[in-house]
C-alpha cells in the first residue's frame, strides 16, 4: 500500500482512494523482468558476469560504441524553428525551448546534458530528465536522472507517474520542490524500442550474453597474460628428475618466466633440459578470432560500422566513406528523431502550431576543406547560395555585396525574351515586325 503525500503540488489524494499498484523499474521490460528479477539493476549471464551499466561500460567495444554515438549526437546543435508559408523556416528565438536547448540547467552545458541522456538511452533504452517549472508553469531547467533510479508507477485510473530516487545532496536540493511521484507531463522521457509503449527495452539486458562473453574473453586473456605459466615453448629432458628437483625447477621457472613482468628474460637450463619452441595452436587462433567476432557483435548491437571502433578486417578505402554516410543516415538520425519527436510531444509543438525542433547535422557531414570549397563554389555559381553563405560555411567573414544570389549566364527564366548574356530586351523582335536587315522568314 503506497500513500504519497502529494502528487500535483499541494493536491492530495484521500487514503481510501489509493489502491495497491505494481512498481515496474525502467529496465524491467527486458529479460530481467521476464525472469522475475524485481530490482533490474543487474542481469546475470551464463558466464557468471553480472551485466549492469558499470560492468557493460568496462567492455571496451561497448564503451567505444556508447561514447561515439552519445558524443556525436551531443555535438549537434538543436534549435526551434517555425515553418513559413513558402516552405522555408526561421528560428523561433523567443520560444522558451530555444534557451533551454542551449542551457538546460545551471551546472551542465547542452553537450554534457545531451551526452548523459544519450548514455542512459543507449544502455537502458530509457533516458529521463525532470522538468522543473517556475511559478507560472513554464519550464525553468531540466534535471537529468540516471534511469536506474527511476521507477514507473501506474495509478488505478491509468495516470502515469515516475518515482525518482534522490541520491546525493545536489539531487536532493534541485528536486526538493518535486513530489514523491512526479507526473508524466513533468518528465522528459526518451525511450527506444518498447514492448508496452511506456518503457524501452534495456539494450544491455537484452544482449547481456554478448556483452558478458566479450568481458569474459578479455578477463581470460588478462589472466593468461598475468598469471598463466604457458610459455612459447616447453622444456624436455631424457634424465629422470626427482620429485624435489622437478618441484624446484617448476618453481624457479614460474618465478623467473611466468607473468608479463618476466617477459623476455633469459632461461638458464640444467639437468639436460632442452627448449622446444611451440607455434600458435588452432585453439589460440580461434580464441583471437572469437574476440574479433564479439567486437563485431557489439557493433551490430549498437548499429555501428565496425571500422569506427577499430575493426578494419573488411574495410577498404572505397567502402569506409559509404559506411560513414550510412552511420549518419541510419544510426544517428534514429536518435535525433527520438529527441525531436519527444521534445515536440512533451512541450506541445504540434504540426498545427508550425513549430518543430531540428538538429544541425552539417558538422558530421563535412568533407575536407578542398571538397567543401569546391562544393560551395558550385553552389554559388549555380545560384543555390550567396557568396557570404559560402564564406561563412568555411569560416570566413562575410563581404560587402555578397548577399546577392548569382544567376548563371547560360540560364534564364522560362519564357524569357532575352538570352541572358545581354541587357534585357536584346534580341526581342520589335512590336511592328522585323527590322530591315532581318529575313521575315526567319
Amino acid at each position: 500500500m503506497w500513500n504519497p503525500l502529494r502528487l500535483f503540488g499541494e493536491r492530495t489524494i484521500p487514503a481510501e482512494r489509493i489502491e495497491p499498484t505494481i512498481e515496474v523499474r525502467s529496465s524491467d521490460w527486458t529479460a530481467d523482468w521476464l525472469a522475475g528479477r524485481d530490482l533490474g539493476y543487474s542481469s546475470p549471464s551464463v558466464t557468471g558476469v553480472e551485466i549492469n551499466q558499470h560492468t557493460a561500460m568496462q567492455c571496451v567495444s561497448v564503451m567505444a560504441c556508447v561514447s561515439m554515438i552519445s558524443e556525436d549526437i551531443a555535438k549537434l546543435t538543436p534549435s526551434v524553428f517555425r515553418r513559413q508559408d513558402d516552405g522555408g523556416r526561421v528560428e523561433e528565438r523567443g520560444h522558451f525551448l530555444y534557451e533551454l536547448l542551449d542551457q538546460p540547467n545551471d551546472w551542465q552545458t547542452w553537450y554534457e546534458f545531451c551526452q548523459m541522456m544519450n548514455i542512459g538511452l543507449l544502455l537502458r533504452g530509457n533516458a529521463y530528465a525532470v522538468i522543473v517549472r517556475d511559478w507560472r508553469g513554464n519550464p525553468s531547467f531540466l534535471v537529468p536522472i540516471n534511469p536506474d533510479k527511476v521507477a514507473l508507477w501506474e495509478a488505478p485510473d491509468g495516470s502515469i507517474f515516475f518515482m525518482v530516487t534522490r541520491t546525493g545532496l545536489h539531487e536532493l536540493a534541485v528536486l526538493r520542490e518535486q513530489p514523491l511521484l512526479i507526473p508524466y507531463r513533468d518528465i522528459l522521457h526518451l525511450k527506444g524500442a518498447s514492448g508496452n509503449g511506456l518503457l524501452g527495452f534495456s539494450r544491455i539486458a537484452m544482449a547481456r550474453e554478448a556483452v558478458a562473453l566479450a568481458i569474459a574473453q578479455e578477463q581470460q586473456a588478462v589472466r593468461w597474460m598475468g598469471n598463466g605459466a604457458k610459455p612459447s615453448g616447453i622444456l624436455t629432458t631424457e634424465n629422470k628428475l626427482t620429485p624435489e628437483a622437478a618441484k624446484r625447477m617448476a618453481e624457479d621457472w614460474r618465478n623467473t618466466h611466468a607473468g608479463l613482468q618476466n617477459s623476455g628474460k633469459v632461461a638458464v637450463l640444467e639437468q639436460g633440459l632442452k627448449w622446444q619452441a611451440l607455434s600458435m595452436t588452432a585453439s589460440d587462433m580461434e580464441f583471437i578470432a572469437s574476440r574479433t567476432f564479439q567486437l563485431q557483435e557489439i557493433a551490430r548491437m549498437f548499429r555501428i560500422p565496425p571500422h569506427m571502433i577499430g575493426e578494419l578486417s573488411r574495410s577498404t578505402n572505397n567502402n569506409i566513406t559509404q559506411q560513414s554516410q550510412e552511420y549518419a543516415n541510419y544510426t544517428l538520425s534514429t536518435y535525433t528523431k527520438i529527441w525531436t519527436s519527444r521534445l515536440a510531444k512533451t512541450f506541445g509543438m504540434s504540426r498545427r502550431s508550425g513549430l518543430h525542433v531540428d538538429f544541425d547535422m552539417r558538422i558530421l557531414l563535412e568533407a575536407d576543406l578542398g571538397q567543401r570549397i569546391n562544393m560551395h563554389r558550385q553552389a554559388v555559381l549555380g545560384g543555390l547560395e550567396t557568396q557570404n553563405e559560402g564564406r561563412l560555411a568555411i569560416g570566413l567573414n562575410p563581404m560587402e555585396g555578397g548577399n546577392v544570389l548569382l544567376t548563371p549566364s547560360n540560364s534564364t527564366p522560362y519564357g524569357s525574351d532575352h538570352s541572358g548574356d545581354a541587357p534585357d530586351g536584346a534580341g526581342k523582335p520589335p512590336a511592328d515586325g522585323p527590322t530591315p536587315d532581318q529575313n521575315p522568314s526567319d
